[in-house]
């Protein structure tokens, strides 16, 4: 009886562990797009930046480069998660 409930809570584990993982895959995968249409967008917003400068629009000039900053910020952040769950997975690996 002990080894069936010992064996019930290693598939429960096993089963968390898993979920945890397919999780953080998911989480990693959805990150990755998310920065690479921030790249996409911060690339666009250089274009436009240099339209509005070419047509002479300082207040156009001034809202993308705001806009695309906060973008470039994103991106950053989503880097700084990337790594961090990249980190956390090397521990929880090294800790089974």
């Amino acid at each position: 009886m002990e080894n069936l409930e010992a064996f019930r809570r290693t598939l429960e584990s096993i089963h968390r562990k898993n979920d945890a993982s397919q999780t953080l895959n998911s989480i990693t995968v959805n990150l990755a797009k998310a920065k690479s249409e921030l790249s996409n967008a911060t690339k666009a917003l250089a274009d436009l930046m240099d339209i509005a400068d070419e047509g002479n629009c300082k207040a156009c000039l001034v809202f993308l480069t705001e806009v695309r900053a906060t973008a470039i910020a994103a991106y950053n952040t989503i880097r700084s998660a990337e790594n961090e769950i990249e980190n956390r997975s090397g521990c929880q690996s090294s800790a089974n």
